[in-house]
């Protein structure tokens, strides 16, 4: 009776385990890397026939739904783009791949994340970041990953999977609404970039003395952000402590005037509400947020995202 049921509970570990297996995908982390580069030259070819597909799929460019083929498909021209940086995580099955992306002979700021747990590609999702959209823009030729991003952090300094997504969340729920609260901690010279331009604030004309993370939310320069809503991370690497963090983040601008937590007037630089569709990488260091690094577009107001 014992040796059967050690038996029984040596084929439930054993099911336990090929189940877990199962969940986590069978796509490594190079089978992934690899996908995101072929994704990228079957764009430019116009050859999405190439590309292995799961059945059913999603394919999105600025949370609207699209046919596979249609849009950046069609004009993305000889080269999709040149890569900044990629990112696999085997655990979710999914890869996310920043660099200079090409629409009509015209770049953009994209940041492409593929979902491919067992090699067949279940999802597309295109955040292109173009130039005539009210949104900040830098040279999109130029964009780069910075190397402090990207390299291995010390043994020390590294935390769980799920404490580093705790923390990028804690980083949004600070931007939110932001009244001054630091609702999570932040090394010292922690900065911000979207589309390769570094902010301290988001559309305001109010210049502050210090630009660190810490100093920036601390005056409340975020305040116009009334909501960050559909937060997903899922991309997590804790060699490197970084975390994908994909929010929507919406901007009413009931009155186009605030005042920082100093009692300093601001105003935003539109006068008109809107969202915004972020993709970012947060660096995270022990438990501080060192640096993030975003591909945004702008989205109409409170626009739904097709991604839960």
């Amino acid at each position: 009776m014992i040796r059967r049921a050690a038996l029984l509970l040596t084929a439930a570990a054993a099911a336990s385990l090929a189940s877990a297996a199962q969940a986590k995908g069978s796509c490594d982390e190079k089978c992934l890397l690899s996908l995101a580069d072929r994704t990228m030259t079957a764009i430019a070819a116009k050859d999405f026939r190439s590309l292995p597909w799961a059945d059913p799929t999603r394919y999105t460019e600025n949370n609207v739904g699209l046919m596979i083929g249609d849009a950046w498909w069609g004009s993305a021209g000889p080269t999709a783009g040149a890569k900044a940086f990629a990112l696999a995580d085997a655990e979710t099955g999914n890869v996310v791949w920043f660099g200079t992306i090409w629409d009509h002979d015209e770049p953009a700021f994209g940041a492409i994340r593929i979902a491919a747990p067992d090699g067949k590609i279940e999802g597309i999702e295109v955040v292109a970041g173009r130039k005539s959209w009210p949104i900040p823009f830098g040279d999109p030729k130029a964009f780069a990953v910075s190397s402090s991003m990207t390299k291995p952090i010390a043994a020390a300094d590294r935390r769980p999977r799920q404490r580093l997504i705790d923390i990028a969340d804690a980083y949004l729920a600070t931007k939110q609404a932001n009244d001054g609260a630091l609702l999570a901690d932040f090394a010292p010279g922690c900065a911000m970039t979207e589309n390769g331009v570094p902010v301290t604030g988001v559309e305001s004309d109010y210049v502050p003395k210090a630009g660190d993370c810490a100093a920036v939310f601390k005056e409340g320069l975020f305040a116009p952000v009334a909501h960050i809503r559909d937060r997903r991370f899922p991309v997590v690497d804790p060699d490197r402590g970084l975390v994908l963090a994909i929010s929507v983040q919406d901007i009413p601008a009931r009155d186009p005037n605030f005042f920082t937590t100093g009692g300093k007037p601001a105003k935003m630089k539109r006068d008109y509400p809107m969202s915004r569709l972020v993709a970012e990488l947060v660096r995270i260091e022990g438990d501080k947020v060192v640096r993030s690094e975003a591909v945004v577009t702008s989205l109409p107001y409170r626009m739904p995202t097709p991604w839960k």
